[in-house]
Parts: structure tokens; sequence; C-alpha cells
């Protein structure tokens, strides 16, 4: 059975019901969940999205994102994707209501989707999917910003990660 999401519109209320695949094909607006995962002591997981993605193949990301269902919230999908993703258990909604940073809309050609990003302190080993993820690593600030300029980047992680670090205040 194919994956249902939710159509939604400017201001994030439901349009309509529709397949994956429609949504990808008409890049039609949708609702996804965004989770910056760092130690604490200034080291951020990035990861390579798999070849076999549906969108971005390839690229590398910030923390782990998925697109929201028909059946969840923005916060039990961060919650899912965190396992699904890299193994990580044991998050709560309400720790992920506490650790919510900002929202923003992206649009492209590609993608159009309404973002909520959370952030994680994770300290604990990794898992990731071999489905989903080909390579994991942690870097500092400095080197993503380097990163970014010579590697495939997706365009929501970049534009997060730097409103990530505006809100943060760091440069």
């Amino acid at each position: 059975m194919e994956e249902i999401l939710y159509v939604v519109d400017e201001k994030d209320k439901f349009v309509r019901k529709t397949t994956r695949k429609e949504v990808r094909e008409n890049a039609l607006l949708h609702r996804c969940s965004r989770i910056i995962v760092h130690n604490g002591n200034g080291l951020f997981l990035v990861q390579k999205r798999s070849m076999e993605k549906d969108i971005y193949p390839g690229c590398w990301d910030i923390g782990v994102a998925g697109t929201v269902n028909k059946s969840e919230s923005y916060e039990s999908t961060a919650i899912r994707e965190l396992m699904e993703e890299l193994g990580i258990i044991g998050v709560s909604n309400i720790q992920l209501m506490h650790s919510f940073l900002f929202k923003l809309k992206y649009t492209s050609k590609l993608s159009n989707a309404h973002c909520k990003v959370y952030e994680l302190v994770y300290n604990g080993a990794v898992k990731p999917q071999k489905e989903e993820i080909d390579e994991v690593k942690l870097m500092g600030i400095a080197k993503i910003k380097k990163f970014m300029e010579i590697e495939k980047f997706h365009p929501i992680g970049k534009l997060v990660f730097e409103k990530y670090l505006e809100l943060k205040k760091i440069k």
C-alpha cells in the first residue's frame, strides 16, 4: 500500500490526502520534520542520503528528516525518523516539543514543504539504516560550512542549518 500524505496550504492547513508519488511528481506543498542532531560539544551529525531516495539522492544532509504522513504529527514523524534512520530510541513527544527550534516553508521546483525543525543533543551510538543513509559523519560547524561549499548538499538541510546558526547567533 502506498504512503498517504496530506497536501496543505500556505498556512499549513489540510487541503486533501494524496499519495507520496503524487506529492513528489507535482511538488505539492506538504509537511516534513527535521531534526538537527549534535553531541553538545560542537559536533553535528551529517549524513549522506542513499542513492535510492526519491528526492535529492546522494546528497549530504544535516541530521535527519522525514515526510509527515496522514496519521502523524510533526513530533511523531521526528521520533519515527530518529528510530528508523539512526536507531535512536527513547525520545518522547514532550522532549521534542521542548526542543522545537523553528518552522520554515521551503519552495522549489522539486519540493515544497512546511518544515518543523527540532534539536536533539545525543551522545550515543547510531545505527544508520542502509536503505536511507549511505554514510554518517560528525563534524564541527566550520567543517560543515566548508563541506556545504564543495559537496552536493540537500538544499533544505543547508537552509535549516543556516537558520539554526542564525537562531543560535553562531558565526
